[in-house]
């Protein structure tokens, strides 16, 4: 702008000098316009640099798109399988075409920003672009994940790199959230791509310099945040604050030895309470199994008490685990009936609620991070629906007029649900407004497969549930007494690599007095 504004002021010069008729006739004036001419290729120089300058950073970002794409192949939903490869999705959107507009808007361009302000409406927000960043280091956290293994698209398949730029943005949102650790992280894995990268106009390494430098101080290692700011001084020695930070480091380390002239661990390990730290094991890895269980877990076909719907094609079961009871139903949805939940859902998605101990209320949270959409029979004109409600029926033999209504969820990048129970707890609203008590059981259809990650565990067992498509894990979670099985808290792993379909259906206790008889055995 400051270009344009120079060159305008220089144009206007030499055309009021013109108007007035006097140039010409001394050499005097004509030293003016030498002058006012110096201005103005100058000026000119400076737009033609910025414009070379423009073009040349569409030029990467449009080759950059290119070479995605060309990643991508024919099947988008497989190559949004990776996390990485929705991170740089989200932030070609964030960081590119949103704010192609300043670069492109000019007289030959109101093609391009029609066809921009058109699409604009269905552009990642800035939440979204946040929220990738944040899952980026989730999963990091929870599978213990490199940033090299990340940047260099080494998880899974189909992964691209991450490049220095990407690398220092995930860094800046760990910055802005107060995440020392992971800033340092992701801004050493940026120097580490900028060296091994042949266009290095990508990234203000300064910049990288200046964050790892706070990082480092607030991780109490003054010593390195010491040798970043030199190294920054190095490079820009009027970069602002870096002197002012520099002389305070210095003098800190003089004044606290004892706190700040230590030996520093490269790894600090993160402060989990031990229900967290057990969920996140689980996630890596499955437990052994216990000496002694082997012989209970066991596999059988079950009719259900000769049920004449069940009689010709008995329901599979598989037993995942003992007391508390864990089942599997195998092959239980078909491809046609999964494909219907998704299509009817998909429309209903939006963001998956968690619903509050204190007020009953359901609400966004946090702990969970997916979109999910509910359907009943009425939302099923082909009958769909009412099948599978029948199917968990015939399968469960219990009684499905109190049930809530199918709820379909899919995950997203690092998508997951922390521990929680299914039930209400003592003190807490059980379903008041349902009127159909408390939730008894659940069931929980998995409608696809998922390359790594997006296990279902229960910390307090040392169970594990891999998502396989088609089936179904079962699970009761009152005791016959009414109160609830709090061995039966449960996670959704963060989904590593893959998409995660599932389908849930929550079974309440009004209607299965005979189905399911009680005790007064507050054991039982």
């Amino acid at each position: 702008m400051c270009a344009k504004v120079v060159l305008l002021v220089g144009v206007l010069l030499a055309c009021s000098l013109a108007v007035s008729g006097e140039v010409f006739t001394a050499l005097v004036h004509m030293e003016g316009l030498v002058s006012a001419e110096r201005q103005l290729v100058e000026s000119l120089n400076m737009y033609i640099n910025q414009e070379r300058k423009r073009l040349d950073e569409l030029d990467r970002f449009a080759d950059s798109v290119e070479k995605s794409l060309e990643k991508s192949g024919n099947d988008p939903s497989q190559y949004l399988h990776h996390p990485v490869n929705v991170f740089q999705l989200l932030n070609r959107y964030y960081n590119g075409w949103m704010k192609l507009g300043d670069m492109v808007y000019q007289d030959n361009a109101r093609d391009f920003m029609a066809n921009l302000s058109l699409q604009q409406y269905q552009f990642p927000s800035s939440e979204d672009y946040k929220g990738a960043a944040v899952a980026l280091r989730r999963l990091q956290e929870t599978y213990e994940l490199t940033t090299a293994s990340i940047a260099r698209g080494q998880v899974g398949t189909n992964g691209l790199n991450l490049t220095s730029r990407d690398c220092y943005l995930i860094g800046r949102e760990a910055y802005l959230e107060e995440n020392w650790e992971h800033t340092k992280k992701w801004m050493l894995e940026a120097l580490n791509q900028f060296d091994e990268e042949k266009d290095q106009g990508q990234l203000d390494v300064n910049l990288v310099y200046d964050h790892l430098a706070f990082s480092e101080y607030k991780l109490n290692n003054v010593k390195k945040a010491i040798y970043y700011t030199k190294l920054l001084l190095q490079n820009d020695p009027a970069f602002p604050r870096a002197r002012t930070n520099l002389d305070y480091f210095t003098q800190i380390l003089e004044n606290e030895p004892e706190k700040y002239d230590v030996p520093q661990s490269n790894v600090t390990k993160r402060s989990l309470d031990p229900e967290h730290e057990r969920y996140e094991q689980l996630c890596r890895q499955a437990d052994p199994i216990p000496k002694g269980m082997h012989q209970k877990l066991i596999c059988y076909y079950d009719d259900r008490n000769r049920n004449p719907r069940l009689v010709l094609s008995p329901v599979k079961v598989e037993v995942l685990h003992v007391d508390p009871d864990l089942f599997m139903f195998r092959d239980l949805l078909t491809e046609g009936e999964m494909n219907r939940l998704k299509e009817l859902a998909s429309p209903k998605l939006a963001r998956a609620t968690a619903r509050n101990a204190a007020t009953g209320q359901f609400e966004p949270v946090e702990y969970r991070i997916s979109k999910s959409g509910w359907l009943g029979p009425s939302d099923d004109p082909l009958g769909y629906v009412t099948r599978i409600d029948q199917h968990i029926e015939d399968v469960t033999g219990l009684e499905m007029d109190t049930a809530e209504q199918l709820q379909v969820v899919n995950y997203g990048i690092g998508g997951h649900y922390e521990p929680h129970y299914d039930f209400a707890r003592k003190g807490e609203d059980a379903f008041s407004s349902l009127g159909a008590g408390n939730r008894i059981a659940t069931v929980l259809f998995y409608m696809s497969d998922v390359e790594l990650g997006g296990a279902t565990v229960f910390p307090l067992v040392g169970a594990r549930v891999a998502p396989s498509k088609g089936d179904a894990a079962f699970w009761l979670n009152l005791k016959r007494s009414g109160e609830g099985d709090l061995r039966t808290r449960h996670a959704a792993c963060p989904v590593l690599v893959g998409s995660k379909w599932v389908c849930n259906k929550w079974i309440h206790e009004r209607g299965q007095e005979f189905r399911l008889p009680c005790t007064s055995n507050p054991d039982q």
